[in-house]
This record gives structure tokens, C-alpha cells and sequence, in this order.
């Protein structure tokens, strides 16, 4: 089985009336603080330690990272348990924010993490930023 987990700009997408990235479920993380807005930020990505720094100084921060991963895993699990899945089957996990670039590729990342480490390697693994391509030239997704 593989769990994909993606991340995408919403403006890219449903702004533009155009259809999102695949996903089986979405967790929009446009409530938290924009690092776009922060002048020494802005040029970073989710994936740079700053950025990291910034969200994890919130408690909120971890305090979420911790409730979707209790309902990823839930889910995960409950679909390990059915019978009538197959090796082929996948969940795609999405999460977006406005510009596909800081919040959503972040919490993406960290969600992949914890995955990873609590199934070791019983799963099959990707994660791709979408939309961080428009960021990074030579971004490419990660399989595991």
C-alpha cells in the first residue's frame, strides 16, 4: 500500500476555478500565519530550518502536527485492517495553503516524517510539492 502526501497552492487551483491536485483528503492550513509576509522569510520554503523555527515557536503548530497525525494514522489503520484493499491502493494525503510555498510544504513534510517513523517500513511512501517546482527548478518529489 502507499501513502502519498502532497502539498499545493490553493491559488494555483480552486482560485482559478481549476481542479486541485488528486487527494482522498485535504487539510487547508490558510488559518496560520503566512511567512510570505515575513521580509527575511519570504524567499524560503517549508523546507528550510528557518521556516521550521518559525512554526515550531508556535504551540498550535505542534498541537496540529499532532491531531492530523492521530487521523491520518486512524485512517491508515483502519484501511490496513480491510480485507478487500490491495497492495496497489493508496491514500493520498493533501495539504494546501495559498501559494503552495511555506505552510502547506512545511506541515506536509513533518506529516511525512512521523509517517515514515511510525510505520517504518510496512508502507510505501511519497511526497511531492506540487507546486513547489514554482519555487525550486529542481525540486523533485520523494519515494520511499
Amino acid at each position: 500500500m502507499k501513502i502519498k502526501i502532497i502539498s499545493y497552492g490553493h491559488k494555483f487551483y480552486e482560485e482559478l476555478n481549476e481542479v486541485p491536485p488528486y487527494h482522498d483528503f485535504l487539510f487547508s492550513l490558510r488559518d496560520f500565519i503566512n511567512p510570505y509576509w515575513v521580509p527575511e522569510l519570504k524567499e524560503m520554503t517549508g523546507l528550510d530550518q528557518q521556516i521550521h523555527d518559525f512554526f515550531e515557536k508556535d504551540e498550535r503548530t505542534i498541537k496540529r502536527l499532532d491531531k492530523i497525525e492521530d487521523l491520518i494514522k486512524d485512517f491508515i489503520d483502519n484501511f490496513l485492517e480491510n480485507a478487500h484493499r490491495s497492495d496497489r491502493d493508496q491514500l493520498v494525503f493533501a495539504f494546501k495553503c495559498t501559494g503552495g510555498k511555506h505552510r502547506s510544504v512545511y506541515f506536509a513534510h513533518k506529516i511525512f516524517e512521523r509517517l515514515k517513523n511510525h510505520y517504518k517500513e510496512s508502507l510505501n511512501y511519497e511526497l511531492d510539492h506540487v507546486d513547489l517546482v514554482k519555487y525550486i527548478s529542481d525540486y523533485k518529489a520523494i519515494q520511499a
